[in-house]
């Protein structure tokens, strides 16, 4: 994914890569983001500055950390299959490629789908 230019959500051009410290009042992890100054949307960025996703409103952070913490409890503590198992198992429940399987790439109703799939027993094995 390169730079954002445009905010997904809103349309807005007014998207700038920045200091996370606007989002959180002082920098955490790399300290640089990408935030769009009309509807708030944000995203981290890795250490090279690009971006970990897409823009997510703060309702999208939140479903994102939720879909991430039942996952990577899965393959982290559990160990009930590979990350990219899941991954794998994931894609196919959703019906979308594998590369298109990454939390932070998802919006709302893609995140509600996932966490209806990954909090179902076993969901990985089916």
């Amino acid at each position: 994914m390169s730079a954002i230019k445009n905010c997904h959500n809103c349309g807005s051009s007014n998207v700038k890569k920045e200091s996370n410290s606007i989002i959180y009042g002082r920098e955490y992890g790399n300290g640089k983001c990408y935030y769009c100054h009309d509807c708030k949307a944000s995203v981290g960025t890795h250490d090279s500055g690009k971006p970990l996703g897409t823009l997510a409103t703060k309702d999208v952070q939140i479903l994102r950390k939720a879909c991430h913490d039942i996952f990577d409890k899965l393959w982290r503590y559990e160990r009930v299959a590979s990350r990219g198992h899941l991954y794998a198992c994931l894609a196919e429940r959703l019906k979308i490629s594998g590369s298109d399987c990454h939390f932070g790439m998802f919006q709302r109703e893609r995140c509600l789908q996932a966490l209806e799939i990954i909090t179902q027993k076993n969901w990985w094995a089916t």
